[in-house]
């Protein structure tokens, strides 16, 4: 090869390296068109089951598939899985269905913080439980698919899975079907009956196409469904399948997660083609659940049955976390016998409240001796809090409001309320915090929460308000 025709071909491949994914008529969703897949996606799902005497120590996976902080700060649940190199979940490893008397998982820490004084925390005590298909607990799932015209090149692809995932169900599962294009519609109402789900599905599958998508009124809508059943503490699962794309809700991405929270739902999202991802990211990441990115419509089967496999075999990790009101990394370990290094997975939660609107405010417990506004010593990790996540989130800014009880005359309280709305926002900006991304006011005593009659309504009236400006 001669020196022009090599430069010719080092320019070819350059520019193959560094285009971006090409455009696939009607979402065909064909591997080798991402040039940079995200690389946090889970590229093996779960197909079976063995055990662990049956394999090699050297080829086994370990994730944390998610996490549930529904009762934070008294408890973090670890949903856990291990995996061979085909897919296979290895059962057999801790509680009640250990055959050995080794102690597989050995560690675990937590890492407090994102960017600011990051600190790190070992979980002394911790306990770890098995569940395998022989644990029959009943769920509750909505699944919801996104009827819009941009999902036509992928339909059959997740009519397929859906088939499976309702073919798999566990007699005392309930599963409702709802599709959405502008519009939300309820096609099969919470039902336990498996070959009833599946009549109806395959008769009404191909009906309410549309041109619009209300995605985030549709996820809305579908943990409302949840008012009809028992309240009986089975779980409860949203699971969307959708390219994200929205131009017709009018619910927000915080009314959705709070909503969420208030139902105890979880919030399974599947995105696939050229995805608006973040949105469905947050509200996967702030109710429990679970986000999937799907490549191909091979992927998109998978993750049906990927979902159904792992909500019936993992390992859960409880624990008593440390109290920090914001990110949270959390790192357990495996010790496997065999294997010469230790095998480790890691998750994240937040336990923040910057999931919420803009125009939504927080309270935070920050001190101050009576009649002075110097911040006490104790309340200096709840400022490093705020300043992490400000650091982390450079959109954010945010309204610090300083409020008191009715003691004290109007004028006294409403300048001791700006003093320590200041000493807060001071705190702030001495620890790297523009002062560009805040601001300050004191309100007095003119915005109660509580009564002022009793004691306990007063203390709830004297509270450090924080508003979300922007994000």
């Amino acid at each position: 090869m001669n020196v022009v025709w090599f430069q010719i071909l080092l320019i070819f491949l350059f520019a193959l390296s560094c285009s971006s994914p090409k455009r696939v008529k009607d979402f065909e969703l064909q591997k080798e068109v991402w040039d940079t897949p995200d690389t946090n996606v889970f590229k093996s799902y779960l197909k079976g089951t063995v055990t662990i005497d049956s394999v090699d120590p050297a080829n086994l996976h370990y994730d944390i598939w998610r996490i549930d902080i529904d009762k934070y700060p008294d408890t973090v649940k670890l949903y856990t899985r291990v995996f061979d190199g085909k897919g296979n979940f290895v059962s057999q490893m801790a509680k009640p269905y250990c055959k050995s008397e080794h102690i597989y998982f050995n560690f675990l820490e937590e890492y407090l913080g994102k960017v600011y004084n990051i600190r790190r925390v070992v979980i002394d005590t911790f306990f770890v439980r098995e569940y395998g298909a022989n644990d029959s607990i009943p769920y509750n799932i909505a699944l919801t698919i996104d009827y819009s015209g941009s999902m036509s090149g992928v339909m059959n692809a997740i009519f397929d899975g859906a088939e499976m995932f309702i073919s798999m169900k566990y007699p005392f599962d309930r599963i409702a079907f709802a599709s959405f294009n502008k519009n939300f519609t309820l096609k099969i109402p919470f039902e336990t009956d498996k070959n009833k789900l599946l009549n109806e599905f395959r008769a009404k599958k191909l009906e309410g196409f549309g041109l619009y998508s209300g995605v985030f009124d549709a996820i809305y809508k579908s943990i409302l469904l949840f008012n009809e059943l028992p309240n009986d503490g089975n779980p409860r699962l949203v699971v969307v399948f959708s390219d994200g794309d929205d131009n017709y809700s009018k619910a927000k991405i915080g009314e959705i997660i709070q909503l969420a929270k208030e139902k105890k739902v979880h919030i399974f999202t599947v995105a696939f083609g050229y995805s608006l991802d973040d949105n469905l990211k947050d509200l996967a990441f702030n109710t429990g659940g679970k986000f999937y990115k799907a490549y191909s419509k091979d992927d998109l089967k998978l993750i049906f049955l990927d979902i159904y496999m792992s909500l019936r075999n993992y390992y859960l990790i409880s624990y008593k976390p440390p109290k920090f009101w914001g990110f949270h990394r959390v790192v357990s370990y495996l010790d496997i016998p065999g294997r010469k290094d230790t095998l480790w997975a890691e998750g994240f939660y937040d336990t923040s409240e910057m999931w919420k609107d803009e125009g939504e405010s927080f309270v935070r417990p920050i001190f101050f001796d009576f009649d002075k506004w110097e911040i006490k010593p104790e309340s200096y990790p709840i400022i490093e809090e705020i300043v992490d996540q400000m650091f982390a989130r450079p959109k954010l800014r945010l309204e610090i409001q300083g409020h008191t009880d009715n003691i004290g005359t109007v004028e006294y309280n409403q300048a001791l309320s700006e003093r320590r709305a200041k000493a807060v926002y001071d705190a702030l900006v001495s620890r790297g915090v523009e002062p560009k991304r805040l601001r300050w006011r004191g309100f007095g005593m003119s915005q109660p929460i509580a009564t002022n009659e009793t004691e306990e309504g007063r203390a709830k009236n004297r509270r450090t308000q924080f508003v979300i400006l922007a994000k």
